[in-house]
């Protein structure tokens, strides 16, 4: 896959790691995708190779899959990232077993943000992120943050617009399955909020967006969307469907999503459990509410509230 503008991509955050001896390559395929600001500088996504660190790009788990395009991050970052006029990063996918490399998808419009806002909060630690005694979850790399002002599409339900700041934090589990964090500033918490209510309302009618996506690449639709559980400013969702590339892998799977809003920051937590998973602890809606609150206390704090 390569970054074109003003084509849209979704992230991809390759990453390496060695298991007994041998060079794994696991691919993030939970990622926003994002109109490019400056094609010169994005890499080009390939067969997968590893780099220092992922490229900001929208998040939206898929299933568990050991190959794909590892773009490596030019001033920017796919897991989060700093960067100022820099392309988005490649897609970020999260690994199938036999998931296709991801291929592009067409460009979307939508509002430019401020470029004003302040850089997000540091993304949560590993150690938070769910089911971390047995997923035992890693950072892949650290942090890129970089400014928009494009849509940042999620998956493929859900878009971000408005946002000035730009952070994606990329993360691998034991089970070689990838989480990741997309965290949004905006110029005021009005901002911030409009955007929240837009992925919730366009989270409400995933199942339906899900299910048309499986019909046109002539999969049997099975996707079933709920809301599992709600705090004052957050909301989760868990996705069960047979994933439909580019944006999500292939397979049988359950993509979990989070998000949260707290004064002019927006963040997306989202990581998928492939069928074929073993060792994974389900979550419940209670773990679902528990990780909400964590969350948003984690912005409270980074807020200094």
């Amino acid at each position: 896959m390569k970054l074109k503008n003003p084509t849209v991509l979704r992230t991809a955050a390759a990453l390496s790691t060695l298991t007994a001896g041998a060079l794994v390559t696991v691919v993030l395929t939970t990622g926003a995708h994002s109109a490019p600001l400056d094609p010169a500088a994005a890499p080009a996504a390939g067969s997968p190779s590893v780099t220092a660190s992922p490229t900001p790009a929208g998040s939206a788990p898929a299933s568990a899959s050991a190959e794909a395009a590892a773009p490596a991050p030019s001033g920017s970052a796919a897991g989060s990232g700093a960067a100022s006029n820099a392309a988005a990063a490649p897609p970020t996918r999260l690994p199938d077993s036999a998931a296709p490399k991801p291929a592009a998808p067409a460009p979307s419009a939508g509002r430019a943000g401020t470029g004003t806002a302040a850089a997000p909060p540091a993304p949560l630690p590993a150690a938070q992120l769910p089911d971390s005694a047995a997923a035992k979850w890693k950072p892949i790399a650290p942090p890129n943050t970089q400014p928009v002002r494009h849509q940042i599409q999620l998956n493929e339900c859900a878009e971000v617009n408005g946002a000035a700041a730009w952070q994606q934090q990329g993360y691998v589990s034991s089970f070689h399955t990838p989480a990741i964090q997309d965290t949004f500033t905006f110029a005021d918490a009005a901002a911030a909020q409009d955007s929240y209510h837009a992925v919730l309302t366009a989270m409400d009618g995933c199942q339906a967006m899900s299910a048309a996506r499986q019909t046109a690449s002539k999969i049997t639709p099975d996707a079933q969307v709920t809301r599992t559980a709600t705090t004052t400013d957050g909301v989760a969702y868990a996705r069960q469907w047979t994933g439909v590339a580019p944006i999500s892998a292939a397979g049988r799977q359950t993509n979990h999503i989070y998000v949260v809003q707290r004064g002019a920051v927006l963040t997306v937590l989202q990581y998928a459990v492939p069928a074929t998973t073993t060792g994974a602890t389900p979550q419940t809606p209670d773990d679902d509410q528990k990780q909400l609150t964590l969350i948003e206390a984690e912005l409270t704090t980074a807020a200094g509230n």
